[in-house]
């Protein structure tokens, strides 16, 4: 587990934009950004337990690349979900870990998130396809950065580091369901019912 006295920025992202950039040829510019990369448990088993699922290979071979520049964190959600997989289990626990399987990697995203506390909104970046990572996060209590994979592919080509990024990305759009480029700064000293969701966002 990253220790919360290591402030180095980091970015976090979940099982849709890891899979879409992957189709895009665009995993790579994740490093772009200068942070460290951070991968949940409940994450990593959605993009590469089954091997058999599109680009899970292709990610699994990156990861091995990547080694020790991307931290793998344990999460109590990723054990309990463990534990519950590696039990007997009757149907009324069936139907619990379906349940659980359903939002597990946002909610160990949150929970990683939670313990390291990012100290502003610059610290950590989340990015997300899925819209209940937007309800996880409106309401946290510390700063944190989330965008969709748009506004990340539009970043990393604003940057330099891959300026045909937005083509790859929109080259599989008749694949894979894209949002918006949008992004959201919460800010935990604005009350929870006066933050603004994420807004679409376009380059000057």
């Amino acid at each position: 587990m990253i220790n919360p006295a290591d402030r180095q920025p980091i970015i976090v992202a979940d099982a849709g934009p890891l899979i879409r950039l992957a189709a895009a040829g665009l995993l790579d510019t994740l490093r772009g950004l200068n942070r460290r990369i951070v991968l949940v448990d409940r994450v990593e088993d959605e993009i590469i337990g089954d091997r058999s699922k599109p680009f899970a290979a292709e990610i699994a071979a990156w990861l091995a690349i990547m080694g020790d520049a991307i931290l793998r964190v344990e999460t109590v959600t990723g054990h309990g979900i463990a534990a519950l997989k590696a039990q007997a289990r009757t149907a009324d626990q069936d139907r619990l870990l379906k349940s659980a399987l359903r939002d597990s990697g946002e909610l160990a995203m949150r929970e990683f998130l939670g313990y390291w506390r990012p100290t502003e909104t610059a610290s950590a970046i989340v990015v997300y396809e899925d819209r209940r990572v937007v309800a996880l996060f409106v309401e946290v209590d510390f700063p944190v950065t989330i965008m969709t994979t748009r506004k990340f592919a539009q970043t990393i080509a604003a940057w330099g580091i891959n300026i045909d990024a937005v083509k790859s990305l929109d080259a599989i759009a008749d694949r894979y369901d894209l949002k918006p480029a949008m992004i959201a700064e919460i800010d935990p000293a604005t009350p929870g019912d006066l933050r603004e969701l994420p807004q679409p966002y376009t380059l000057e």
